[in-house]
This record gives C-alpha cells, structure tokens and sequence, in this order.
C-alpha cells in the first residue's frame, strides 16, 4: 500500500469518525476547529518545545506509565460509541467556569492547566499541598490577590494547583517544595521559559510583582485593624504612658507565625477595642531594629505586656490562642471580656454597691436609707455606671418594683436591634448587668 493511499485511507477513516459524531448530535470537528482558531505561532512553537523536552527527559519508568494509562483508557472501549466518547472528552475546549474560581484564584488540575495557562495571558501560579503549613498561611493571602486582581481577569491570572494531587505538573515545572510561585509571561507556556517567583509573600510585595510584570493595578480592599501599629517615633509614647496597660507583638514580615499569629492577634484586638484603659499593638521589629535591640528581642514573633505605671515589661508566655490572650488581658487590665469581645455577667459592676443593692431589694423598709450610702458612692466618681446603681434606686422608691421589670424589658429589646456600635452595646449590657443585680434571688460579687 502507497504512502498516498494510506493517508488517504486515514482521512476516509476519519472522515467517517466525525459524521458519526455529528449524525450522534457530537461536535468533536466544532471543538477541533475551535482549538485550531485558539492557537497562534508563539503557543504552537511552545507546545511543540514542551513536548520535544518532555520526549528528552522522559524516564523508561514515566514512558511505562504512560502506556498504562493509554491501556487503562482503551480497556474499556467496546464499541464505536465508546470511541467516541473518549474524542469527546479529548477534544472538548477546557473552560473556567465559576465553580473553578475561588476567592478570585483560577483552581488548576491536570485536566484545565494548559487549557488555562496556554500563553494567551500572564499568570502567577501557585504550586502548593493541603498538608503544608506555610502554604496554609499563605492562602488568605493569596486568596486576597486573587480579589484584587479579579476585576483584570482578562489580562491576567491569578491561579493555583495542587501540586500534590497533580504530581506530573509539578514535576513538568521543576517545583520540589511548597508552596513554590511560577510566573509564566505572555506567550510562554515552556518549562524553561517559567519565571520563578522569590519576592515577599505579602499581599503588598505579590501584588507589587504582578503590578509590575503587567501594568495592571491591583484592587486591594483596606480593611479597618484594631490593632495599633507602632513604630520607633511612637513606641515609648504609646507602650510606656503610665495611663494605659499595653501587649505589644514584635514581629517580622516574613515570618510564618507572625502571619500564623495575625488573625487571632487581630480577633484580640477587637475584642479590646472599646477599652479605654488596654490597647493591643505590634511593631515590625525587623525593620525598627533600634527598638528590637532595646528589649532584647531574638525571635518573632516575641509579645511583652507593658503595664500601665510600670518601668519593665513582661513577657507573655501564656497560649497565643483568642482565649488565652483574652484570659490574660483580663487578669492584667482588670476588664471581663469574653472570647468574641463580650462582656461576662460582673462587667461594670462594684462589690459594695452589689451588697446595697441586694440589701435594698431584700428590705423594703430600710430603702431611703440604702439609697443615701448608695450616693455616697457617687460622690466623687465620674463612673457613670457606679451612678447608675443608685438611679435604679430612686426610681424604684418613686415607682415602685415594677420598673425593675419594665426597664429590664427594655434593655432585653434594646439590645437585640441589630443597628448598634459595640460601643453602644457595652453600654447597655454593662447597665443589664447591674440591674440584674436588683433580683431577689442575686446576690454580690468579689472583683
């Protein structure tokens, strides 16, 4: 048979294959004549390159189970129809629909990666393994570039793979740790024309990266931090003002527990915030070396608490969890927080005031009295909440022991409407709290 024949003879065959499809309701010769409009000279060159290098370097052991998976595949084909099938899945164009984007992050598989990344757009993949620890602290990270460049999708991709799920991309791309960041430019898609990234894994530095390669500006959301930056200009100002009581984290850019640390750090932040008197700060100590070196600071991330009044700080070696920092800020500032930034039940209340009021519901006789020591307290103290004790007081001796339920009615209704500050709720919780005191079945606290 003649080599004209024989191409000839091929064509008939495969003629024949794609009426077949077609006379089935397919569309294998639509989807080859999409691919074949998606290909340009650079991405055709570069495939042909890729495929060339992967024939070189490719291992007996690699070539094997290759051939295992073209065997795996064909097993199962008993019929024309299951040849068709397998064309079908081949030859289907790859899409990204929304269920492949996370957070803004192109998610890659063996299945879509060229599809993808097929040199038509700049794209900044990561490589990373569920288990791994530091690329779990990159992931919100990254996930925040994601968002920032999501408006620009068209220009450029932020993208991501499971480098330990899709192990034969890893290896194509030379990536033997995680996470590793690859920048494929414009019109590359061959291994050895792929950037390696070694920038800062900040939100800053990556997105500053991606800026620069593509001109493209990152939108990147600001979100409000309860957490007061310092630096060596305020340092001793804020840390050692004999008013306020102050935990303070000395940490690093680029070290992975500070970025570990960070979230939880900010929760506590949070939960604080409304405190007048116990504020919750950091300082980059690598790059204010000057202050690092004054309190001896030789890891990060290092947290010292600065007293109010005090000359030396102390170190915090207690959980770096939300409940143990808030167990200790509460132990040290003297404040009844809770895990979320709660109030507990003896917030704003005061001992003695708590033993008068007990007595007070207790002895309707000796009320008037009561209420007299009662201001004495307020004398001479600008705590509105010690007032208030004795406002509950002259109220109930004015209108008798149905306020006590009418206002704790109200309060319960006021602090259920969604519309408030956290300020305003403490304020209303701090009040409940007091008046739940003015229960016949309650009784004082110790503080």
């Amino acid at each position: 048979m003649g080599f004209r024949t024989l191409v000839g003879l091929l064509l008939l065959i495969n003629l024949a294959f794609l009426s077949y499809d077609h006379f089935q309701g397919g569309s294998i010769a639509l989807d080859l004549v999409t691919h074949a409009k998606r290909l340009d000279a650079h991405k055709l060159q570069a495939d042909v390159q890729s495929a060339l290098h992967q024939i070189k370097t490719a291992s007996p052991e690699k070539i094997a189970a290759h051939i295992n998976t073209v065997f795996a595949q064909l097993k199962d084909i008993q019929s024309p129809k299951d040849i068709l099938t397998l064309l079908r899945e081949k030859t289907a164009p790859a899409t990204v629909g929304a269920s492949d984007i996370e957070h803004g992050v192109v998610v890659l598989t063996q299945d879509n990666f060229h599809a993808v990344v097929d040199g038509s757009r700049p794209a900044l993949v990561e490589f990373y393994a569920p288990w791994c620890g530091h690329c779990k602290t990159l992931a919100p990270i990254y996930d925040q570039l994601g968002e920032a460049f999501a408006h620009a999708g068209n220009q450029v991709i932020i993208a991501k793979v499971n480098a330990d799920s899709h192990r034969d991309l890893g290896s194509a791309y030379g990536v033997k740790g995680f996470p590793t960041l690859k920048w494929f430019p414009k019109g590359v898609t061959r291994a050895e024309d792929v950037e390696d990234y070694r920038g800062g894994r900040d939100l800053n530095a990556l997105a500053a990266f991606v800026r620069d390669k593509t001109g493209v500006h990152a939108r990147i959301k600001v979100t409000k931090s309860n957490v007061l930056t310092l630096t060596t200009k305020n340092f001793y100002t804020v840390a050692q003002d004999p008013t306020q009581n102050v935990l303070v984290e000395f940490y690093a850019s680029w070290c992975g527990h500070c970025k570990t640390l960070a979230p939880i750090y900010e929760k506590v932040a949070t939960a604080f915030a409304n405190e007048p008197h116990c504020r919750v700060a950091k300082i980059d100590a690598d790059h204010e070396k000057e202050i690092g070196t004054a309190f001896d600071i030789s890891g990060f991330p290092t947290l010292k608490f600065f007293p109010a009044g005090a000359t030396e700080p102390m170190a915090y070696e207690g959980p770096r969890t939300e409940a143990g920092f808030v167990e200790y800020l509460n132990t040290h500032c003297k404040t009844h927080r809770t895990v979320g930034g709660g109030l507990t039940a003896a917030a704003g209340r005061t001992h003695a005031l708590d033993t008068l009021a007990v007595e007070f519901v207790k002895d309707p006789k000796a009320r008037q009295r009561i209420y007299e020591q009662a201001q004495q307290h307020v004398q001479g103290t600008k705590d509105k909440y010690v007032a208030y004790y004795s406002k509950i007081m002259q109220k109930v001796i004015k209108e008798g022991d149905a306020f006590l339920a009418t206002e704790k009615a109200r309060l319960e209704k006021i602090t259920k409407a969604s519309a408030m500050t956290s300020a305003k709720l403490d304020d209303f919780v701090l009040r409940q709290n007091i008046l739940n005191v003015f229960d016949k079945d309650s009784s004082s606290v110790e503080l």
